[in-house]
């Protein structure tokens, strides 16, 4: 498991408060420092206020828990307009908008889906792909899905 799953998994076990969605955790080396990454969202949007409360909390509890021996620069934010897609939960939620999702093995000889997210139930994304059409994946076949802004 890597630093960054193994970070997800803490925060996630630790109770955090005020319905606030960790999206995505990435351990990065930039130049000579390494950066974890924390990227939040909530329903109501992310604040710069939220950044700074939950970067407090997230410090203590990744500290405390010596998974990174290395010294690092903490940067937590809102998960941007195209955002990571990696819990069902976030499927669910943004059924209707426009989805970029690549898959581990071909459906269709295609790899690389772009269109509406029209659904998410039972384990399967339907997606209205702009080349094939209405398109069927396994939530578990997915290698990368992102919200996307542009068309």
């Amino acid at each position: 498991m890597s630093k960054a799953n193994e970070v997800e998994d803490l925060l996630n076990k630790n109770s955090i408060k005020d319905d606030i969605e960790i999206v995505d955790v990435q351990y990065v080396k930039e130049n000579r420092d390494w950066v974890l990454k924390i990227f939040i969202d909530k329903d109501s949007g992310i604040t710069m206020s939220d950044c700074e409360k939950f970067s407090y909390m997230f410090s203590e509890i990744v500290d405390k828990s010596n998974i990174l021996q290395d010294s690092y620069i903490l940067e937590v934010s809102s998960p941007g307009l195209n955002r990571v897609l990696k819990q069902e939960k976030s499927f669910k939620r943004f059924v209707g908008s426009k989805v970029r999702i690549q898959t581990h093995s071909s459906i269709n000889n295609q790899k690389n889906f772009l269109g509406q997210l029209l659904n998410f139930k039972n384990g399967t994304v339907t997606i209205d792909d702009v080349t094939n059409g209405v398109v069927d994946i396994n939530f578990v076949d997915i290698k990368k899905a992102n919200l996307e802004t542009e068309f």
